[in-house]
């Protein structure tokens, strides 16, 4: 009897969390709406269930840190490490201290972790610089580290804005995509 090779499946998510921009004096013309359509918890985590992988890396910030991880808990996964992307700028809301940084949650099905390549295990570290270039756009040095340390699992990127090649994307920012069709 031979043993069938399952597909390994890693999901890469930046869900639009629910938040709302504050209006400034000197921006007279903005609107408290992102540029975006933003979610609640419930239809993230379901999109995240409808799209099960082996490996999951979520996007976060300090609003959300805590439900993302128990988010990921509810869906089966274990977390392995918060990776932190300094911005090298930021925001700063209320004027007060800019918040230069997001979380790239690593999470991973029990017995899948160490299904990566072996030659890059121990490369990599919990910091990602690279400074940030339009709202919402992640680093590309984030696709990099994925892209080597899993080079042989299908790579579903939920919530894309662009298309990478060698990934299937998901969003409804592509192509007038809608959510339903994210979670098929």
């Amino acid at each position: 009897m031979t043993k069938r090779l399952e597909q390994k499946r890693l999901i890469y998510a930046d869900p639009p969390w629910k938040l709302e921009k504050s209006i400034r004096k000197s921006r007279p013309n903005q609107t408290k709406k992102l540029d975006y359509d933003t979610i609640s918890l419930d239809e993230i985590k379901q999109i995240l269930k409808d799209n099960d992988g082996d490996i999951l890396f979520m996007w976060t910030i300090d609003k959300y840190l805590f439900d993302a991880e128990q988010m990921g808990k509810d869906l089966g996964y274990n977390l392995h490490a918060r990776i932190i992307w300094d911005k090298e700028n930021g925001i700063a809301p209320a004027f007060t201290i800019r918040f230069t940084h997001e979380y790239l949650l690593f999470f991973f099905k029990t017995g899948r972790i160490r299904d990566m390549d072996k030659n890059m295990r121990g490369k990599f570290t919990t910091v990602i610089r690279e400074k940030s270039t339009k709202h919402s756009k992640k680093p590309i040095k984030a696709y990099e580290m994925i892209e080597a340390l899993y080079p042989n699992h299908e790579k579903i990127e939920l919530f894309a804005r662009n298309r990478r090649n060698g990934w299937v994307s998901k969003g409804n920012q592509l192509d007038n995509q809608t959510l339903l069709e994210i979670t098929q």
